[in-house]
């Protein structure tokens, strides 16, 4: 139905003091009695029928022995109530535009349908405030309740699970089943650092729910260049990632949501020795807590092997750890956060630190940074942020500017 009856329906109530009251009061259905103001006339056929109901209530009986009378009295002050209320929707609906459709029963049925244009704003404003709530990545856990979780296989959205390359840690909630996400940072630039050259990338991830619960994903950091004495253009090499949603967040007990990632980098695709790194294994376990004042908790812990350069070429396995604290600002359409990772970030990124590891000299690697991230829509959301390195190790700076698309 065009909203323009319902707004004519809600115009046409409110110059009534008083609505739905007496027929709550009265035990009816279906219908809404709006008393009128002073200054309304109230036109005479429905004047006829409030004088005989006045007239049928009558005063207090004497004495209990006119009980039945009182009764019949009141029974009959009921209908003519019943009655003027009907009167008062029919004339409502008439000067609504609306022709009331006498149904089997006798009570009225409209064929425009101006009652279901209330009931489908009411809907759409059920929807509103339950996508509001969906919103952010706080507490995402809640989308995978029974009571929420055909919504959440349903509507597409991409502020959950969210964007897994907006930070450096990933998070440990999957797609649903048959739901996709393209990521892209086009431009992504790493300064230099002691044995670590800059670097430009391309960055891309594709994720796919295989089910509620697996997702699978491949990653590649594109289009690169390579800085340094030697300078490289090229193609990455790609890897082929899987992530598993372990269980979901227990907030009473203070248990954060928990994933599993592995992912395999390989040398497929690589157009230039300068970015081969390998065949390198990653698995780590990824985190998500709600925090007070609505702050999302993001970690992940976990294993990378590394190929790095001594007298030989040698591969090497470290520990890393990312770390993200964000919170939505202005709006759950608004997100910032602070964001860092010891020794690698949550997918093979960025510049291979090649440096020799004998005598146990293994090279450090640590960033700091902040960023922010935008959901536009349902389907698009942008990221950005900027990161320093606090070690020699580390590039010095860490830029990128990308986006997600849900589909």
């Amino acid at each position: 139905m065009a909203w323009g009856n319902g707004a004519k329906i809600c115009m046409l109530i409110s110059n009534y003091n008083i609505a739905l009251l007496l027929c709550f009061v009265s035990g009816l259905t279906g219908c809404a009695l709006p008393v009128k103001s002073a200054d309304t006339k109230i036109p005479s056929e429905k004047n006829s029928v409030l004088s005989t109901s006045a007239a049928a209530s009558g005063p207090a009986p004497a004495n209990a022995s006119t009980a039945v009378e009182e009764t019949a009295a009141q029974d009959s002050f009921n209908r003519q109530v019943q009655e003027y209320s009907r009167l008062l929707v029919a004339d409502i609906m008439k000067d609504a535009d609306l022709q009331p459709v006498a149904a089997e029963d006798g009570h009225p049925v409209h064929a425009d349908p101006g009652a279901s244009a209330i009931s489908a704003y009411g809907e759409q404003v059920a929807d509103d405030t339950m996508d509001e709530f969906f919103k952010g990545r706080y507490n995402r856990s809640r989308a995978r309740l029974p009571e929420n979780i055909d919504k959440w296989r349903t509507q597409i959205d991409v502020s959950n699970p969210g964007s897994d390359l907006a930070n450096f840690p990933n998070s440990a909630f999957t797609l649903p089943q048959g739901r996709g996400y393209f990521e892209l940072s086009p431009f992504t630039y790493y300064g230099t650092g002691t044995n670590n050259p800059a670097q430009y990338n391309s960055e891309f991830l594709l994720r796919y729910g295989a089910t509620d619960n697996i997702e699978l994903r491949l990653f590649g950091n594109g289009v690169s260049w390579s800085g340094g004495a030697s300078q490289a253009w090229g193609f990455s090499p790609i890897a082929f990632d899987t992530k598993i949603h372990l269980w979901g967040e227990n907030q009473k007990y203070f248990l954060p949501a928990a994933g599993l990632e592995a992912y395999i980098q390989t040398p497929w695709l690589s157009s230039n020795p300068a970015f081969y790194q390998g065949t390198q294994p990653s698995i780590s376990f990824n985190f998500d807590q709600s925090l007070p004042f609505d702050i999302d908790f993001e970690y992940n812990l976990g294993a990378t092997r590394t190929l790095t350069q001594g007298n030989s070429s040698v591969n090497a396995w470290e520990f890393v750890f990312q770390w993200a604290f964000q919170r939505d600002f202005f709006s759950k359409d608004f997100a910032v956060f602070v964001h860092g990772y010891y020794n690698a970030m949550g997918l093979p990124r960025g510049p291979q630190v090649l440096s020799s590891y004998d005598n146990d000299n293994k090279p450090k690697q640590n960033a700091v940074g902040a960023g922010f991230v935008w959901t536009i829509n349902h389907r698009l959301q942008l990221y950005g942020q900027t990161s320093g390195g606090t070690t020699q190790f580390t590039n010095s700076i860490i830029s990128m500017l990308g986006f997600v698309a849900a589909f």
